[in-house]
């Protein structure tokens, strides 16, 4: 007889196991995010539809294909979230936030929903972690953003990330090089996908993001007769070509390495200036793991005032994966003190776990069992150390603990006992008081 329930398609279930390496990305996320001084927010999973709507562009696939849209009991049109930039934005607005400080430095994470096929890595829903910053428009901000960006991905042990940047100019230059990239596609036209044929008409911009084998051929250059394609960099104006020196030269200073990437666009009208991916080339064509960038217009598309802001996301399940595959869960410490109990003893062993629970992950078998049974248990949790309550012993007000790495034990009393298990943890007197 078959399973009468399971996980939707496109989701799945994190068992304890997996949650152990994602626990630990997101504790390595935060430490860094908050040594960048961004402080989290929390956004509800559902909102109006027209946020991401206007957000994301009423022709995007977001909102022709994926988004989670739906009525409520009373008739409102709302979405599941397909991103977190939107919500940001919204409750910055909201809460009048710009009142707290003319910068806003915000982060958050948490579940996303869209609607796609599924894959390895890729789920209907996904979990990202991704900043805002809100509030300067100078190029360091930029440089700061993408900086943040790949010191969490080098926290979690990713090597020789690249970074693709590109510039997108502002709304007057995309327009006009939006008609150069139509005109420059026009011999093809009929040639290309439906979609990019669609696009072509509403948005050329769009074009470039296709991943239509036939269109990609085109874009490439792979398919001669075009000539080469018209570069947005190629058609910046003064000011934006000088922040998109800056933000090269930032991180040139800075050390990290960067590929000019004049495919990587944005192509809604309030997308300006820097736009940026994050790869790791060793994955292969599937080496993106999140991207981001400035986002100038979009606080006013909201109604606000005009107000400047960049962030970035990064997928965490596909990270994740990554991470896994290259064993980076072997490497994760659990220090686990497991107690042991005799049976004029057991009724000594719940208090102590308890208060050894205020400074170390501790167990004891439940069903206190035979010494044994207990001792074998202890084994299959992976504990680090073990505290046996031996009946003499316990008179005496000692203890026994064993180094279940090295396998040695000794007796200590139990004013002794904290001392001790910091020698077998690797704790340090700093790590218990925390």
């Amino acid at each position: 007889m078959g399973l009468r329930f399971q996980a939707p398609r496109g989701t799945r279930d994190l068992l304890p196991g997996e949650l152990r390496l994602w626990q630990w990305a997101e504790r390595l996320a935060r430490e860094v995010l908050e040594h960048y001084g961004y402080a989290e927010i929390r956004t509800p999973l559902f909102e109006d539809y027209e946020l991401f709507a206007r957000t994301s562009g009423e022709s995007s696939d977001v909102v022709q294909k994926e988004m989670y849209r739906f009525k409520d009991l009373k008739g409102r049109d709302l979405a599941l979230r397909p991103e977190g930039t939107a919500s940001v934005c919204r409750a910055y607005l909201e809460h009048s936030m710009s009142g707290q400080g003319r910068l806003q430095k915000l982060w958050y994470a948490g579940p996303m929903m869209r609607y796609g096929r599924p894959q390895k890595g890729r789920y209907r829903q996904f979990s990202q972690i991704g900043a805002e910053c809100i509030g300067v428009a100078a190029p360091d901000a930029d440089i700061e953003m993408i900086a943040l960006f790949v010191d969490i991905f080098e926290a979690w042990g990713f090597e020789s990330l690249t970074v693709a940047v590109n510039s997108v100019g502002t709304p007057e230059i995309r327009r006009a090089y939006g008609e150069a990239l139509r005109a420059w596609l026009e011999p093809v036209r009929e040639m290309l996908s439906a979609d990019s044929r669609q696009r072509l008409e509403v948005n050329p911009l769009r074009v470039l993001d296709s991943k239509d084998p036939g269109d990609v051929a085109f874009l490439t250059g792979k398919d001669a007769g075009l000539g080469p394609m018209p570069r947005l960099i190629d058609s910046l104006d003064r000011s934006a070509a000088a922040h998109w020196d800056a933000v090269r030269a930032g991180l040139d200073a800075l050390g990290i390495a960067y590929e000019v990437d004049p495919g990587l666009v944005r192509g809604l009208d309030y997308y300006t200036h820097t736009a940026f991916e994050v790869h790791d080339r060793s994955l292969g064509a599937q080496s993106a793991l999140g991207g981001g960038g400035r986002y100038d217009g979009l606080i006013e598309a909201l109604g606000g005032q005009p107000t400047p802001g960049v962030g970035f996301s990064i997928g965490l399940d596909r990270a994740m994966l990554v991470l896994a595959e290259r064993g980076t869960l072997g490497d994760l410490p659990r220090p686990l003190v497991f107690v042991v109990g005799m049976e004029a003893t057991q009724r000594h062993v719940h208090p102590l776990v308890r208060a050894l629970r205020q400074v170390y992950a501790a167990e004891f078998d439940l069903e206190a069992r035979g010494t044994t049974a207990q001792m074998r248990t202890a084994g299959r949790r992976g504990a680090t150390a073990v505290v046996v309550l031996g009946e003499e012993e316990w008179k005496r007000g000692e203890v026994v603990v064993k180094d279940m790495k090295s396998g040695t034990q000794e007796t200590v009393i139990l004013e002794g006992l904290p001392e001790r298990l910091d020698r077998i943890m690797g704790l340090t007197g700093e790590v218990r008081a925390e």
